[in-house]
């Protein structure tokens, strides 16, 4: 018998086989984690021999559900002074950041949620280590974290509960004092490493009370071979890997295999597009790879609904974002045969740039397109607009329950997947009613707060399928399986050993001296070197790989395999050829069926300038219909502030209507007062959804802009507004394309100039657009070149490209005289027009345009582009296929 317990070392070995003979019902054996606890009690079943395939096994526990039900079994003494409630992980966090806040104050930090984890994990490292820091020691950050420390336990004992780390503390002092009920005499250890001082003060506790301590010792398979590749990137790691998978199964029908994953969380969908592609039809997989609940689908809809009800019970309106997202996902009454008609909402939503959706006005939308959901959305808004009073968590949780009940959640018939994520939601929900004693009670949209914070922290991953022969799992998931063989894949010297994170509100020479984990690089590479061992005993061979790349970066193999010679990559690894086995045909279509002759063909000019920049863009837009969806429409857009600027100047030159007009108001001190005119009524129509900050600051900047605008106009030579928002069309064979001019001014010598106004601040310089053979941004040139009748009088003789931003107006473009505006550039001025003047300059762009059009009226579809830069707001990319093209499809 030990009175003291140091390290493992100290503890006697059993085996597997010395357990089985053990009395069962005086053994209880403790493992790391739950994942060690499945292993086990698998090892232990097999190992039965035959004559004995039934009988009574030991209680396998893993360690943090036996605190728990030691805790428990504490409360039924007598003098135990058991706390009245107990806080999860989730629920002392929460407290911990309401503790920081308070303390904080005004000086509350950027992130107090991070703050309180930290201090979370701060707290047990101190108990777990029983770490002391001297005051002479004491950091700023530390000295903080201590007053949060008294504070938070000033904070239990008011709520007469105790957190999980508090709770592992009143265990291990029971077992210290004796008082520790006990049900068993024999405490097997198994898959643990090390023991903190905690542990072992805890086992020195049960040693005194009679306890034989032991340490299980499994049959560790020796080192198996061992295999180095090195990838040029992790993507190729990943298809080796599949390969290196396909081939083994086919070779062992029987066997078992595993790729294992540094960052199997970042990789998953690579490493199940690699496999899917890879394996044999019908060959499954497992990847083992917990996500966050809130990802998987039906939990992601669930929430939608719920903030956008939240939404409606607090303000009364929806942003199209949030409630295009519950549509989208569905999960509801109707949620195939509605599914169109939900889909067309948040599109049309998109199209016209909607800000925000009144709950009247969503509650209409949803009676015209989507019946089945209307009605079952109205009973769901009775009920929660029938009580608006704050209530605790757990009444928030059965009104969740209720309400997604209300819109018919989920919506269909589950699968396997879905129905344990539905249960998993349902423990969720029922965690959720237990947090009443930290936050109280809340609004409802603090409750779907709440409830977003857990799933989200929450991780979940559905069973795997038994009958897989192939695992892909994490480093640590990986820790003592066994199979017949094994690829482990992104081992670096960034992953093995991995760089230390000390907690920052603990002194670091503290950390040091006690060796708690993520301390000091020394305890990195020691524990790395454990794992490492492991990773090597996972079957009789072994191939490691690692990339030599990570984009420009260059990556170094982790040392415990940099010493490794590379292996020769053996055919079945690699990639297979082009072409190879399948005689590949090549056929482009590029051509298109032509436009009948009596066909309409309506659009904007930007038809002919999307034919300039790609042919296969105008054609799937405009023959096929077919475009990516709008992003959401935002308050502060530039679309917004331009369609302002606009109107404010529209406004403004309906009032003057001439030059002469602006240098008498100038002269009389009116100018202030019709631009504010101008803007205000600008405003009205175009800015009513900003805050009245937003909408102020937009106006006076709006204001200074087209002060600063008509200070220019003011020096021009003399004209007059000739149109204002001039709308045109073009009448090409069967096209028919409209096109809205900003403003066209009459000059002084009988020839018009079209003004188009640009609110961004990039480069407005149109010489690289206008210059080429295809030009692009071509509407000015069009309606000078195809509307504007030349060179008579009362043709274009100027084409102004207006930039009104705050750091100053200017002007671009091209003109056949001096307006006596700087910027305008002549014909001589372009390279690109040497030897040309004005009248045959216009006769190119003539020839350009009514060549693209006839190009599109013929159905050409080429993919062709001159510059990439031409793509940068294509609307239709994944049809060029660009990645397959390549970047020079000149």
């Amino acid at each position: 018998m030990q009175s003291t317990v140091t390290d493992l070392d100290s503890l006697d070995i059993t085996t597997l086989a010395q357990l089985l003979e053990m009395d069962s019902q005086q053994t209880l054996v403790l493992t790391v984690n739950n994942r060690h606890a499945r292993r086990l009690l698998s090892e232990l079943s097999d190992s039965l021999r035959d004559d004995r395939r039934v009988m009574p096994l030991p209680a396998i526990v893993p360690l943090a559900a036996w605190f728990r039900q030691a805790a428990d079994q504490l409360s039924f003494l007598p003098q135990a002074a058991t706390p009245a409630h107990y806080l999860d992980v989730f629920a002392a966090r929460g407290l911990w950041q309401q503790v920081i806040e308070a303390v904080e104050g005004e000086e509350t930090l950027l992130d107090t949620s991070m703050a309180a984890r930290l201090a979370a994990e701060a707290d047990t490292l101190m108990s777990e280590w029983q770490l002391d820091v001297d005051p002479a020691a004491e950091t700023h950050d530390f000295q903080r974290f201590s007053l949060w420390q008294s504070r938070y336990a000033e904070c239990l004992a008011e709520r007469d509960a105790e957190d999980v780390n508090a709770s592992i503390g009143r265990v291990c002092d029971a077992a210290a004092q004796g008082v520790l009920p006990l049900d068993f005499t024999t405490l097997v250890l198994a898959g643990f490493n090390e023991l903190s001082p905690r542990m072992s003060t805890l086992l020195s506790g049960l040693a005194t009370r009679g306890v034989h301590c032991l340490v299980l010792q499994g049959q560790r398979p020796s080192a198996g071979a061992r295999l180095r590749y090195a990838l040029p990137d992790t993507d190729q790691e990943w298809w080796a890997a599949a390969r290196w998978a396909k081939y083994n199964l086919q070779q062992n029908p029987r066997g078992r295999y595993a790729i294992v994953a540094s960052r199997l969380e970042a990789d998953v969908a690579l490493a199940h597009r690699a496999l899917r592609l890879t394996l044999p039809p019908g060959e499954g997989y497992n990847v083992a790879v917990a996500r966050p609940l809130a990802q998987w689908p039906l939990v992601r809809a669930a929430l939608a609904w719920l903030s956008v009800l939240a939404d409606f019970r607090i303000t009364g309106v929806s942003t199209p974002r949030q409630l295009g997202t519950a549509l989208l996902a569905g999960a509801c009454v109707g949620a195939h045969a509605e599914a169109a008609a939900r889909a067309r909402l948040d599109a049309d939503w998109r199209h016209k740039s909607v800000t925000q959706i009144s709950l009247l006005q969503f509650t209409g939308m949803l009676a015209n397109a989507t019946p089945q959901l209307h009605q079952a959305w109205l009973g769901c808004v009775d009920v929660l607009m029938a009580d608006r009073s704050r209530l605790g968590l757990h009444a928030w949780s059965a009104k969740f329950r209720d309400l997604l009940g209300r819109l018919g959640f989920p919506g269909s018939s589950p699968g396997s997947a879905a129905f344990q994520t539905l249960e998993a939601l349902d423990r969720a929900l029922g965690q959720l009613g237990q947090y009443d004693i930290v936050w109280g009670e809340v609004s409802f949209a603090k409750a779907v707060g709440l409830l977003t914070r857990l799933v989200r922290e929450t991780l979940f991953q559905p069973q795997r399928d038994p009958a897989a022969r192939l695992d892909v799992l994490g480093l640590l998931e990986a820790e003592g399986g066994s199979w017949d063989g094994v690829w482990v894949l992104g081992l670096t010297d960034e992953v093995l050993p991995a760089s230390t994170r000390p907690n920052p509100l603990l002194p670091a020479h503290v950390l040091r001296h006690a060796g708690a984990p993520r301390a000091t690089p020394e305890r990195e590479l020691q524990w790395a070197g454990v794992l490492f061992d492991d990773l090597c005993r996972l079957a009789p061979q072994v191939c490691f790989s690692h990339a030599s790349h990570e984009g420009e970066r260059e990556l170094r193999p982790s040392p415990f395999i940099a010493h490794t010679p590379e292996a020769i990559t053996p055919g079945y690894l690699q990639p297979p050829a082009a072409g190879a086995g399948t005689r590949l045909e090549v056929l482009t279509d590029d051509q298109g069926p032509a436009l009948q002759a009596d066909a309409v063909m309506p659009g904007g000019i930007s038809l002919i300038d999307y034919q300039s920049r790609n042919p296969l863009w105008a054609f799937v837009k405009y023959r096929l219909g077919a475009s990516q969806l709008p992003d959401y429409g935002q308050l502060a857009d530039q679309n917004a502030r331009g369609l302002f600027m606009h109107r404010a100047l529209e406004l403004v030159w309906k009032s003057l209507k001439h030059q002469d007009a602006l240098h008498e108001a100038a002269v009389q001190g009116q100018v202030a007062s019709i631009v504010d005119e101008a803007i205000l009524a600008a405003a009205q129509e175009h800015l009513a959804g900003y805050g009245d900050t937003l909408k102020r600051l937009e106006q006076e900047r709006g204001r200074v802009v087209v002060l600063q605008w008509l200070a220019l106009e003011q020096a021009r030579m003399p004209f007059a507004i000739e149109a204002l928002e001039q709308p045109v069309t073009w009448q090409f064979g069967p096209l028919g394309l409209k096109l809205r001019l900003d403003r066209i001014d009459r000059l002084h010598d009988g020839s018009l100039a079209i003004v188009d106004y640009k609110t961004g601040n990039g480069n407005i310089d149109p010489k690289s657009d206008w210059s080429r053979q295809r030009l692009v941004d071509l509407q000015l040139p069009f309606y000078a070149a195809v509307m504007g009748g030349g060179g008579t009088d009362a043709g274009v003789g100027a084409l102004v490209l207006a930039q009104l931003h705050a750091r100053g107006c200017q002007v671009r473009g091209l003109a056949d005289a001096d307006l006596g505006v700087p910027g305008l550039a002549s014909v001589s001025d372009w390279p690109a027009f040497e030897g040309l003047d004005w009248s045959a300059v216009l006769l190119r762009w003539r020839q350009a345009i009514e060549g693209l059009a006839n190009d599109f009226i013929r159905g050409d579809a080429r993919n062709r582009f001159e510059k990439r830069a031409d793509l940068d707001y294509c609307d239709v990319l994944p049809f060029l296929r660009l990645n397959e093209a390549g970047s020079d499809n000149v």
